[in-house]
């Protein structure tokens, strides 16, 4: 499969993820459960690979590796529903222009890489794009007020910075083994973390199921969605270096915007697409200059 179709499938499967999840959370059902339900799918699907492929033989750095991007992502993951539960799928999209922002800014704490001059451009490039999200016109209160007020964007935030770094995890653990063995070992570090999360937030487990159960179909296409996602990110990585291949996942935020105004019926489409349009923008000037 050539790089672009692989591309092509991994911007439209993020936003199709984000649709399923934010269907099953306007129907209450608990974030936890659908990110647990969702590793659960993936350990079940790995079950004959790890009977076939004996995937164990394995680099000790793998290990550590794994196990980092298992636990980074499940926090990220569990973040990220709980955002959508509580802002548009509009606003919730393009905020992922902002991955390459906390990636940055990682680089500069912890690798002390100083930024170039288009990545600084980059940044200021995103926050101005960002003021168009939460722009409503004829009220006072909007625009970036409107975004930092809200607390699902400061769930966003956290999610976009866990995943982030945990990008960086599966490029590395890609590299020791394969795109599928590491979509298998992700999945089996990824559900105890969710179910314990799980009980410990949510402990009625009958009632939720009981609740879930009558929503099926949603979880059914959120799994197939989901599967397509990872198979179609970690294939990108394996063929494109991770800042660039985070810069292209931007172009999903134009798609959530479309999704959020034809699925919820979501308002200020003109501003909020301007505002993701921007902000894509910048996040391709950090991946690729910053």
């Amino acid at each position: 499969m050539s790089a672009i179709l692989i591309i092509i499938g991994r911007v439209l499967a993020s936003p199709l993820v984000n649709l399923f999840q934010k269907k099953l959370t306007n129907r209450e059902v608990s974030p936890e459960l659908i990110v647990s339900a969702s590793y659960l799918f993936f350990v079940l699907l790995s079950i004959p690979f790890f009977v076939y492929l004996h995937p164990f033989n394995l680099p000790g750095q793998f290990w550590i590796y794994i196990i980092l991007l298992g636990v980074f992502d499940i926090f990220g993951n569990m973040f990220l529903v709980k955002s959508l539960k509580t802002i548009d799928l509009s606003v919730f999209g393009p905020l992922n222009s902002y991955k390459p922002v906390f990636a940055l800014l990682f680089s500069i704490f912890f690798l002390r890489e100083i930024p170039s001059l288009m990545g600084v451009i980059g940044v200021l490039i995103i926050i101005a794009g960002s003021y168009f999200l939460g722009y409503q016109p004829g009220i006072k209160r909007s625009g970036l007020k409107q975004l930092i007020t809200n607390k699902g964007i400061i769930y966003r935030f956290l999610a976009i910075a866990l995943t982030a770094i945990a990008a960086v995890f599966s490029k590395k653990t890609i590299l020791l083994s394969s795109p599928l063995i590491t979509l298998m070992y992700w999945s089996l570090i990824g559900l105890p973390f969710s179910i314990v999360i799980f009980f410990r937030t949510k402990p009625n487990l009958k009632q939720e199921l009981m609740h879930a159960g009558r929503h099926i179909s949603l979880f059914i296409f959120l799994f197939l969605a989901f599967l397509g996602l990872q198979l179609f990110t970690l294939l990108t990585f394996e063929k494109v270096y991770v800042g660039y291949s985070l810069a292209l996942f931007q172009l999903s935020a134009i798609v959530s915007v479309f999704f959020g105004f034809h699925f919820f019926k979501e308002r200020n489409l003109k501003y909020r697409l301007i505002g993701a349009m921007v902000m894509v923008f910048g996040a391709i000037l950090i991946a690729i200059f910053g």
